[in-house]
């Protein structure tokens, strides 16, 4: 299987998106942690600390199918560049603005939320581009699942 992940990452370009989107999708992961202890640091409640991190995930439920539309129509680099700048502007207003406003706090995570691109869409839809036949392609989405693992 190894061989198999190595002639992947040797096609042109393979390196490049699997590390791109990879470092890209980290604040998928580490959102909701990052949120609930800035809450925590700020003061705030488990209670409210929980309320901002269900309103970044709902936020990101609503927007990603309609960024994922928008990349349909308009192409990768026209969506997704301008949607991670305005979800980093979102984190970037919560932690200036900390929780002394709630509703500034709220809508920061939601505008961070609905812009957070849909980077592993994106990806799994450049694979076919990228390698050649079926086979490959499915070992491409095999070795992206078990990289976002590490």
């Amino acid at each position: 299987m190894a061989a198999g992940y190595l002639d992947i990452l040797r096609a042109r370009h393979a390196a490049r998106l699997l590390t791109g989107t990879l470092v890209g999708r980290l604040p998928n992961g580490t959102a909701h942690i990052a949120i609930v202890l800035f809450t925590r640091a700020e003061g705030g409640s488990y209670t409210l600390a929980g309320a901002l991190a269900a309103a970044y995930g709902l936020a990101t439920a609503v927007g990603q199918p309609l960024l994922g539309r928008a990349v349909d129509l308009y192409g990768q680099p026209r969506v997704q560049l301008p949607a991670a700048v305005l979800s980093a502007l979102g984190m970037s207003l919560l932690a200036l603005t900390g929780l002394g406003s709630l509703p500034l706090a709220y809508l920061a995570v939601i505008v961070a939320g609905v812009a957070t691109p849909p980077l592993e869409g994106g990806l799994r839809a450049l694979w076919p581009s990228v390698l050649k036949g079926e086979g490959q392609v499915h070992r491409a989405y095999a070795m992206d699942a078990v990289a976002q693992e590490i």
